[in-house]
């Protein structure tokens, strides 16, 4: 979070985005001849899309994960292309602050799977674009900026009945992150379901949660992830908030 900019903020709202949406791990990593996997064919590609939601913002995301060697599930050369939009409001007795943020990067990346464990390591070039209502002219993120981002995801199982998740992601423009955690435990053989923890922060605000998900459940061609909890941002806001992703493999 750039401390200058969220001061500055901060003052014009006495005298806003969502963080960015948070690091979901793309796709899960148990053997393929489990229900809770991609399928029991090699997988090249895998699409992801999902919103989030809370009262005084939402963010919207669109994704692709390929595998260049032919197989998502080996080891080896990843490619995953990511793009977002966020919208976040603040509000004083006398105004209305919005701030709306795009973002997308193209990140190369390797995949390692050691028995139970998978782990995923991308980094590549990263553009934002910043618009905020009325405008700020002294703000120094306000338009496009191209920069680099990194990103990491971790897939465990350390029994065949539970899952450990985490992601993270940060920038070089503003000095964004997000960070999420989640365990789950498998119910009726059909998705995972358990606790998340997660942050995020930009140059406009901070951002912290703890709610529950289930995640990996299918449709058809679909496979579901869902979250519910509790946000709290460094704007002393707090609420409700809600995401539901999906994914595809083929």
């Amino acid at each position: 979070m750039g401390v200058s900019r969220a001061t500055c903020l901060a003052a014009l709202l006495t005298c806003a985005t969502m963080g960015q949406p948070l690091a979901q791990p793309a796709a899960a990593g148990p053997p393929l001849a489990d229900y809770l996997s991609g399928g029991s064919k090699p997988e090249r590609f895998l699409f992801f899309s999902g919103v989030d939601l809370w009262r005084n913002g939402q963010a919207g995301y669109d994704g692709m994960l390929l595998a260049p060697q032919g197989d998502l599930n080996k080891d080896g050369l990843l490619i995953r292309l990511f793009m977002s939009g966020d919208f976040e409001r603040y509000d004083t007795p006398t105004q209305r602050f919005t701030t709306n943020i795009f973002r997308a990067s193209v990140l190369p990346g390797w995949r390692v799977k050691r028995g139970n464990v998978e782990i995923k390591v991308f980094a590549g070039p990263a553009v934002e674009s910043h618009a905020l209502k009325p405008d700020i002219s002294t703000d120094k993120l306000r338009g496009s900026h191209f920069g680099a981002r990194v990103a990491t995801e971790l897939w465990w199982e350390p029994m065949s009945a539970m899952m450990v998740a985490a992601a993270a992601s940060a920038t070089t423009i503003g000095s964004g992150y997000s960070a999420r955690a989640a365990a789950g435990w498998r119910l009726l053989d059909r998705f995972w379901i358990g606790p998340e923890v997660s942050a995020s922060a930009d140059e406009y605000s901070t951002q912290y949660r703890i709610g529950a998900h289930f995640t990996g459940f299918k449709t058809g061609p679909l496979e579901w992830s869902v979250g519910a909890g509790f946000v709290e941002d460094s704007f002393d806001r707090s609420g409700i908030y809600g995401r539901v992703g999906i994914l595809i493999r083929q």
